[in-house]
């Protein structure tokens, strides 16, 4: 199978990123089950440099704010991202290919938008 990015996400989608309860660890990948303008919800985090997460093996377990999601199954549910760490993230869709998130972007999930099923971080 080749892979190959359909789109680049990048800058910040919203004025602010999450903060509070919601706020995503310093040099991490966060995932979260709502879009920024629901209130961002739960959220799983992950280290840099992995790859080949299969996000199907993984759930929402920090609560956020409003508790959206919290404990439902990554894969198709993933509605944004924070990238905090200092270099790309992959995010692969099943039609086989993958949406490019740069550093520093938090946001929606764009064309990977509750269509996730696995990652680079």
């Amino acid at each position: 199978m080749t892979l190959v990015t359909m789109g680049l996400a990048t800058g910040g989608a919203q004025a602010v990123g999450p903060g509070g309860a919601e706020a995503c660890p310093s040099n991490s990948v966060c995932l979260y089950f709502n879009s920024p303008e629901y209130g961002w919800g739960s959220f799983e985090n992950f280290s840099p440099g992995q790859r080949g997460l299969d996000l199907s093996r993984f759930k929402f377990t920090h609560w956020g704010s409003n508790g959206s999601g919290y404990g439902a199954v990554i894969a198709m549910h993933a509605a944004s991202i924070v990238n905090n760490t200092d270099h790309f993230v992959h995010i692969y869709v099943p039609a086989g290919y993958y949406v490019q998130y740069e550093s520093g972007y938090y946001g929606n999930l764009n064309t990977a938008y509750n269509w996730d099923v696995a990652m680079d971080t």
